[in-house]
């Protein structure tokens, strides 16, 4: 068992695993010689099962071609009169026998190919061949215009075609029992190989499995007899007794394992004995410790009081920012509220001014109307004129024309009158419109300069708000930050009275420490 203990664990383990594995693969290898012997022959069966399958349709296809040449035979006798149809079954006739040749040269290659015999197939082909010269020479007699040279025809190659039937009926026979025969054999021998391929299996399982016990035994004895040891002494340390002497061999874990328990036994006594000297000075220690709390304690209250006035001042410098910060933005909303204005003036003013221009245009338009009314007028007072000098002249047949043109005349005059009234008019209005037009310009310039100087003491407020917020945030972060302090000062302060109790509760714990480590026996008594 020692010799197992120089190797570590997981060296053992490895080995068991490696063995295991290699048992493993040689019962894989086992398995799988027995499943390729069975592939083999179970694939030969099937190809041989295959092949003879295939003869045995092809010596079918033999036998059924034959009858068919026969019927083309019977069909060319008795339906040959018309020299058109005597063609076409000589030519289907042909046609068969050379089917029938190729079905038996393709059936000689097939049992050639599974190792039959091929005598018969070779019997039948000359057979088949002297049988087609027969026919060929029998119908040499044959005579369309003669009907009764049919008989003599048929009656010359009567019965020829039994013994290759009968001979072809064989060889479908033959295949057929040759392919029952040949399966069986090899279904015997799929057998054999599977019977073979479980006993080697068998056979090397059980070799695995009691070298797997063997070792896996002997594995385990070398792992809990160590472990056992281990076990006893951690029990009497768990009794208090640190002064076993632990022996180590080997080089494996269990043996690192009882060599860490040796080294914590004597870890164990040092501690022990530390912790008795330990005990005595930490129980002067700590009533060194209570008196400095006690003053602690003082000083911290003192510092507390001072913070809850400070913390009260904060409250009323944050009440003022936040103040100043509502009034910021109350500002903010006026200023962007002008600004809106401003700039719906501003918009305003532009449509008066583009109105006004819009009127002046209309007004230049009256005044070309007014000219053209007073062009009209001149030529109507002319036209006037010159028909009262044809009223003159056409005498008293003119009179009544002359009046009239008196009265156009009139008319002329009223009319350049009225549009000189209407030119003077709108020259007047097109000179105040323009005055009227100048004057909404400068209105519209000072409302930009009013929007824009609004928009830039919008911008100003809006900053002063965002400042004034973000101090009042700051000023809320000091006053948290202060309430803080406040709070963790009185924790503190309680703390240092928990301290102190904590400290004469560590110097009794002291003294139950020392009645405790007595518990541990250092030496062997």
């Amino acid at each position: 068992m020692t010799s197992f203990n120089r190797f570590r664990i997981a060296t053992r383990l490895a080995v068991l695993g490696a063995i295991l594995l290699a048992a493993t693969v040689i019962v894989g290898i086992g398995g799988w010689r027995g499943l390729a012997r069975m592939h083999e022959v179970q694939v030969a069966s099937a190809r041989t099962a295959l092949a003879y399958s295939t003869a045995a349709d092809t010596a079918r296809v033999a036998q059924v071609d034959f009858k068919k040449q026969v019927q083309e035979w019977k069909d060319l006798l008795l339906r040959g009169a018309d020299p058109a149809a005597f063609q076409k079954y000589r030519a289907a006739f042909g046609t068969q026998a050379d089917a029938v040749k190729a079905d038996l040269e393709r059936l000689r290659a097939q049992l050639a190919g599974v190792g039959s015999s091929v005598a018969e197939i070779d019997a039948i082909e000359a057979t088949h061949a002297t049988l087609r010269e027969k026919y060929l020479a029998a119908l040499a007699q044959y005579a369309a215009s003669n009907p009764g040279s049919a008989h003599v025809v048929d009656g010359l190659v009567k019965g020829i075609d039994r013994a290759p039937t009968a001979a072809i009926d064989d060889i479908v026979a033959r295949v057929q029992k040759e392919s029952a025969t040949t399966s069986a054999r090899l279904e015997d021998e799929s057998a054999a190989a599977f019977r073979a391929a479980l006993i080697l299996l068998g056979a090397v399982v059980l070799g695995a499995v009691a070298l797997g016990v063997v070792i896996t035994v002997l594995l385990a004895q070398s792992i809990t007899r160590p472990i056992g040891r281990a076990v006893s002494v951690a029990e009497a340390v768990a009794e208090g007794d640190l002064s076993t002497d632990i022996l180590v061999h080997g080089r494996d874990e269990t043996a690192q394992l009882l060599g860490a328990l040796a080294r914590m036994n004597r870890q164990l006594r040092q501690v022990v004995t530390t912790i008795r000297q330990g005990a005595e000075e930490i129980s002067q220690s700590t009533g060194e410790i209570a008196e400095g709390n006690l003053d602690l304690s003082s000083r911290t209250s003192e510092q507390a009081a001072a913070l809850e006035e400070t913390a009260s001042s904060m409250q009323e410098f944050t009440s003022s920012v936040n103040g100043n910060a509502a009034n910021a933005r109350e500002a903010r909303g006026i200023a962007e509220a002008s600004l809106l204005g401003a700039q719906e003036g501003e918009v305003a003013m532009r449509d008066a001014v583009d109105a006004m221009d819009r009127i002046a245009d209309v007004s230049g338009r009256i005044a070309d109307i007014t000219a053209v009314i007073d062009r009209i007028a001149s030529q109507t007072h002319i036209l006037a004129l010159n028909a009262a000098v044809e009223a003159v002249r056409a005498g008293e047949a003119g009179r009544g024309f002359h009046i009239v043109a008196a009265e156009v005349r009139t008319l002329a005059g009223h009319s350049k009158q009225a549009a000189n009234e209407i030119r003077l008019l709108v020259d007047e209005s097109v000179e105040t419109i323009a005055d009227g037009a100048r004057r909404i310009g400068s209105a519209g310039s000072a409302m930009t300069e009013l929007s824009s100087g609004v928009e830039r003491m919008t911008h100003s407020v809006r900053a002063i708000a965002t400042v004034s917020d973000a101090q009042a945030a700051g000023i809320l972060q000091v006053n948290e930050a202060v309430r803080q302090i406040d709070e963790v000062t009185q924790s503190n302060s309680a703390l240092v009275e928990e301290a102190a109790a904590a400290a004469d509760a560590v110097k009794q714990r002291a003294r139950e420490l020392v009645d405790s480590v007595a518990f541990f026996q250092l030496d062997a008594a």
